[in-house]
């Protein structure tokens, strides 16, 4: 059931990843091809966009990881071994879409703003937050069956 259930996460792990590189490569192509012009930065539509992203990096990152963890305690107390697994795939599909969903939209606008650096470093937050959802087995375990701490 485990490996099922890492099977169905790896999904939404790795579709993430496929939806970044073909949003970003549609955008790409837009501006190469001058079917839009790149939106200057600095511009009230460019600044709009820039804040936006970088709220939302600022509030779905650490809510993902905190609400997963909180649901985690909950979840691992639930008696029914498939109630409780689809409990955990139900909490880590949300983790992998909130904590990533920052990566799509900073790279698209990376590209239409014409290649702005900062928007790359957006990115790069994100994906070193999408690289920590990597659902594998011992991390199911782990998360499932939290150690007491010990002082």
């Amino acid at each position: 059931m485990e490996k099922n259930i890492i099977k169905h996460l790896n999904w939404y792990y790795y579709g993430i990843m496929a939806l970044t590189v073909c949003v970003a490569a549609v955008a790409y192509f837009l501006v190469v091809k001058q079917l839009i012009s790149p939106i200057d930065p600095l511009s009230r539509i460019g600044k709009i966009a820039q804040y936006i992203i970088i709220f939302d990096v600022l509030l779905t990152l650490p809510f993902g990881l905190w609400k997963h963890k909180k649901n985690c305690t909950k979840i691992a107390k639930i008696e029914d071994e498939e109630a409780r697994l689809k409990a955990y795939q139900q909490s880590a599909m949300w983790r992998i879409i909130l904590v990533s969903n920052t990566m799509i939209w900073a790279f698209a606008a990376y590209y239409l703003m014409g290649a702005y650096m900062s928007m790359l470093w957006v990115a790069a937050i994100s994906a070193i937050g999408w690289y920590f959802t990597k659902p594998t087995e011992k991390k199911l375990y782990f998360e499932l069956h939290p150690q007491e701490e010990q002082y």
